[in-house]
């Protein structure tokens, strides 16, 4: 019997009582296994909710960073049922099928799926997003290269804020620590990391995050690029950190940066490059995440200053195009990753890349839509980056997308 309903991030499912969390001794007493219900998870509760059977959450959406990493955690979850921590019992025994959001009273076993896919392999090339460094090794021989790693995951796992792990003089061996073991894995081909972005309201329970302000719409508050700009001494780090790495022979790593604004930002961070010693564009490759309106809009100025590569972030881009807040579950309805305007950008770019020859690669969950991903296929996207768990399915997606391309061409 179905008791809830939410929106399903993974294709996992988990079974066992349910616990609720209101605070972090509560997360402290978790023994694993359990179903754990709170109002709304953040990323300083990983390393915790890694081991629980099932997370179930009253706010949050399909691309927050919690549900994309449990998904890599192979960690059923649904969040965003608005009433979970309300209409569902302590100790109480449930299903969560993390496919279709659905929650059941009692076991309910669910139909297994086949066997090992077959390998494709697409003239486009299938790249993975990575949070965790433990599992490149697994998804290495499957994928083409890295197209994020996310390595605030790397910082949150620590429980301290970066700012302490700066004055600590740990914070460049973190990161260092994390990339090296993907770089590893994936060499010879391409891995790029992405500077760091995580909004406020998921630094503040870290050990030192009372440094953070409060905002009442952390997606678009101080985030991305801007903060690290403001905080130079933690960026500084990270590009010490890819130096150290490029230093011990490391030539597959390529570097990012998310959620610019205008031309300035860009400049700025190659300017702080040069300072420590990393040239951009001949030391390590430098492209941007594009992922506001504004950067879409003036992508010649971009290409002007120099780009060896461009992704795309879809989930930001339609958020800041239509002004709904992806993580807000009252307006989760007008989230529409296909609108039309959110493609009329899209389009813009990814023709004015083949046109430079320059690599254009989606990444994050719009990588692991079927209908986005052929769509983009058409349009001549060169590369996606998609979820570990997805790889196999989305390199037959890509490959039969080609096919119907080059059918219309034949015909």
């Amino acid at each position: 019997m179905i008791i809830l309903r939410g929106i399903g991030t993974s294709p996992y499912t988990g079974v066992g009582r349910v616990r609720k969390i209101e605070n972090k001794e509560d997360l402290l007493r978790l023994e694993g296994g359990e179903i754990v219900v709170l109002s709304r998870a953040a990323r300083d509760m990983l390393s915790h909710l890694q081991r629980a059977g099932g997370v179930v959450t009253d706010y949050g959406g399909l691309t927050s960073h919690v549900a994309i990493v449990l998904r890599e955690m192979k960690v059923a979850c649904v969040v965003g049922t608005e009433i979970g921590t309300q209409l569902l019992q302590e100790g109480a025994l449930v299903t969560v099928d993390g496919h279709t959001g659905n929650i059941y009273r009692g076991f309910v076993e669910m139909e297994q799926k086949d066997g090992p896919m077959e390998m494709h392999r697409p003239a486009t090339s299938v790249k993975v997003n990575l949070n965790i460094p433990e599992i490149a090794e697994k998804v290495a021989p499957l994928s083409d290269g890295v197209g994020s790693i996310r390595i605030e995951n790397l910082i949150v796992r620590t429980g301290k804020h970066p700012q302490k792990l700066l004055k600590q003089d740990k914070l460049d061996k973190v990161i260092a620590n994390g990339v090296r073991i993907i770089a590893d894995a994936f060499h010879p081909k391409s891995v790029y990391f992405r500077t760091f972005d995580i909004p406020t309201d998921e630094l503040r329970g870290l050990d030192g995050g009372e440094v953070e302000p409060y905002e009442h719409n952390p997606l678009l508050g101080l985030r991305g690029i801007q903060k690290d700009l403001q905080n130079r001494g933690i960026l500084e780090s990270e590009f010490r950190a890819i130096n150290r790495l490029l230093d011990e022979g490391y030539d597959n790593l390529g570097m990012k940066i998310p959620f610019l604004r205008d031309l300035s930002e860009y400049m700025a961070v190659k300017s702080i490059m040069k300072d420590v010693g990393l040239r951009p564009h001949h030391d390590i490759p430098l492209g941007v995440a594009l992922e506001t309106p504004s950067s879409f809009l003036s992508f010649d100025q971009f290409l002007k200053e120099g780009l060896d590569f461009v992704t795309l972030g879809m989930s930001d881009l339609t958020m800041c195009s239509l002004a709904v807040d992806r993580r807000g579950v009252k307006v989760a309805k007008h989230f529409d990753l296909m609108h039309p305007a959110v493609w009329k950008l899209l389009q813009m770019v990814i023709e004015k890349c083949n046109h430079q020859g320059m690599e254009c690669c989606i990444c994050g969950h719009a990588a692991s839509n079927p209908d986005i991903v052929r769509k983009l296929i058409e349009m001549g996207i060169s590369s996606i980056s998609t979820n570990p768990d997805q790889i196999l399915k989305m390199r037959k997606v890509v490959s039969a997308a080609e096919d119907a391309v080059l059918a219309k061409y034949l015909l």
